[in-house]
């Protein structure tokens, strides 16, 4: 059985249905209380067997939710709402596994053998009164009781031999390591029972700079000697332009671009994007006005009209305020006759009416598909 191709959402339609592992459809979450906060709505993507799958965007723009929704880790007052689906493509080709109904004793098995996680902070993932050592056994304990004592030992020392951390500090506390020692202790553990799927929720937010290149390079080191595929969430898009194949732009709990980093880098297509780009200085060389994106981004629990970005954007017009842009490929010349809609690859997605013919004429330079940011 192969996945599904879902009609105008970025799914196994731009890749081979085998190379799926994770496919996200229609997903939306709310927040429930005395008004109902729609922190992600009708989200789908696909993840890939051994990519780097980047989430951005600014804080609130829901990409934390979505990676809960995902690992099916919601609690109340978040819900999955009714119509979302989360399935799993196992590389034995059985399947689809769906995520979002799965029970409590299935979740347990299913956690760090198919998928694991790595939150933002160490220090919150890891008991500061337990020993490595401890907290590696309770792992292996949970999720693979079949294990002895000396097999949990042995498997402990492996994993921190992965992650460049000397075996002999498995008797140590958390206290006791410094942070980036913790960060991949902490990514040592997720990857104890070779899960196919990795979640990163903000890996590196609390590091310094040079802390935060070495476990991006040990993500990446890692990533490709065992294969498995991540979802990179973060606020800063310069580490996804470093690590990632793909990246989703989110804001206001959507995906409004989609594409190959190459592409984004090179060309954004659409407004936040290319903010988000101006908003750091590069590190390749090419010279960039820095500049900020004015506004805020909106209330979910208000109803949104039009483009949610629509108040913040340079280059909105009349349909941006009235009409809600769905994400669509952008159009190639065969479709259209613009040359200037030409995606530079194929697999970009935008929600934008900048690049649909039945509400603008041009899109601005900047905008186009080519241009230097």
């Amino acid at each position: 059985m192969t996945p599904p191709t879902v009609r105008q959402s970025p799914t196994a339609t731009d890749t081979a249905a085998g190379d799926i592992v994770l496919s996200a459809q229609h997903v939306s979450v709310d927040y429930d209380g005395d008004r109902v906060t729609h922190a992600v709505r009708d989200v789908s993507l696909d993840l890939r067997r051994g990519e780097v799958l980047g989430i951005a965007g600014e804080s609130a723009c829901g990409k934390s939710t979505l990676a809960y929704a995902i690992t099916n880790l919601l609690r109340p007052p978040a819900r999955l709402v009714t119509g979302s689906s989360i399935n799993y493509w196992p590389s034995d080709g059985s399947g689809p596994v769906d995520l979002a109904t799965m029970s409590t004793d299935k979740l347990r098995n299913f956690r760090w053998k198919q998928l694991a996680i790595v939150f933002q902070s160490a220090m919150n993932s890891l008991n500061p009164v337990t020993s490595l050592d401890r907290q590696f056994n309770d792992v292996f304990k949970a999720h693979a009781p079949e294990m002895d004592a000396k097999s949990r030992r042995r498997r402990a020392e492996e994993l921190l031999e992965m992650v460049d951390i000397e075996p002999g500090r498995l008797s140590s506390f958390p206290h006791e390591l410094s942070g980036g020692m913790r960060q991949r202790a902490v990514i040592a553990m997720a990857l104890a029972l070779n899960p196919e799927i990795v979640v990163m929720d903000e890996p590196t937010t609390a590091l310094d700079v040079v802390v935060q290149r070495e476990v991006l390079d040990e993500i990446e080191r890692l990533r490709e000697d065992l294969g498995f595929s991540v979802i990179f969430i973060t606020h800063d898009l310069s580490l996804l332009l470093e690590i990632g194949d793909r990246l989703a732009i989110m804001y206001a709990g959507e995906i409004v671009e989609l594409a190959p980093t190459t592409e984004i880098q090179r060309s954004p297509a659409h407004p936040y994007t290319l903010g988000l780009l101006r908003s750091f200085p590069d590190l390749l060389g090419i010279r960039r006005d820095l500049r900020g994106i004015p506004g805020s981004p909106p209330n979910l629990s208000e109803p949104l009209v039009g483009c949610a970005f629509a108040p913040r954007c340079a280059f909105a017009f009349a349909s941006c305020a009235s009409t809600a842009p769905a994400l669509r490929p952008l159009s190639a010349p065969a479709d259209t006759g613009r040359p200037d809609l030409l995606a530079p690859s194929p697999g970009r997605w935008v929600a934008c009416h900048l690049h649909d013919l039945a509400h603008v004429a041009n899109p601005p330079p900047e905008l186009a598909g080519g241009s230097d940011t």
